[in-house]
């Protein structure tokens, strides 16, 4: 009979102990539009992510080659409320419809989701007036142009940042467009420059923003698929990933339960 009790008690112990699985992050890629291979860059994001995050993504490729493009998800009421961090990874430069730029970043501020910006994301939107500014405040700056492409030497200028704990103090990224930053907004916090030799100026090309409880990470490499490949590349995504969602610990590891199971 005391074998048995022991037994029991063994067992519940053991049962309490177990860890509940983390429920994963529910990401968004808003991917389409020109200048860009979006069909394997995709399938490089989804493959790198959950490779080492708990993460589930859902994906919306739509706009084909053009660069004016309306999201169909962007007309769902609450769309944004499914999702911990949407990820943008588009190229529509053409679009210049003022109110719908101004009600998709509202969009994007109603709740405390995610932002990630990915290269030509800076440069959707960016020829309206008002729905350009709300566009490049919720990205933290802005770029209208970039460098030729080049192998561009990324520095790190926030080496205590956990985003940036395990990047390289410099690091030489494959041939790829340096985008010319014109101006940076409160709240943007630089992590990494580049020296451009059209515009003879360094520029940010990696950096965190913040409005309200929205945290935004941005990148503005991409452009080709071998920077997407490199390790430098998805460390520092899948950390601006995690810091975004408030996953992120000081030392640049996932917080328990969100690195993938392996």
């Amino acid at each position: 009979m005391r074998l048995l009790l022991l037994a029991t008690c063994l067992f519940f112990m053991a049962s309490c102990t177990t860890k509940v699985p983390k429920a994963p992050i529910k990401a968004l890629l808003l991917t389409g539009g020109c200048c860009h291979n979006y069909d394997n860059q995709k399938k490089i994001i989804q493959e790198f992510t959950t490779a080492e995050l708990n993460v589930t993504w859902d994906v919306i490729h739509e706009g084909g080659k053009g660069g004016n493009h309306k999201f169909s998800i962007y007309e769902e009421e609450g769309w944004a409320d499914k999702y911990d961090v949407v990820v943008h990874n588009e190229c529509f430069a053409k679009m210049h419809d003022d109110n719908f730029m101004i009600n998709v970043v509202k969009d994007h501020l109603k709740t405390d989701i995610g932002v990630i910006m990915v290269h030509c994301a800076m440069h959707t939107f960016r020829d309206a007036k008002e729905g350009t500014e709300a566009w490049n405040k919720l990205i933290g700056l802005q770029s209208k142009k970039h460098e030729h492409q080049a192998e561009y030497v990324v520095e790190n200028i926030a080496s205590q940042h956990p985003i940036m704990k395990e990047f390289p103090q410099a690091w030489t990224a494959p041939i790829d467009e340096l985008y010319i930053v014109i101006r940076e907004f409160p709240g943007m916090t630089p992590l990494a420059r580049s020296f451009g030799p059209k515009s003879n100026k360094f520029s940010t090309c990696i950096w965190t923003n913040q409005i309200g409880d929205n945290k935004i990470f941005g990148i503005t490499f991409g452009h080709n698929d071998h920077t997407m490949e490199t390790k430098e590349f998805q460390g520092v995504f899948n950390r601006g990933l995690l810091w975004t969602v408030g996953k992120l610990k000081s030392d640049g590891t996932a917080a328990e339960g969100y690195a993938a199971s392996k």
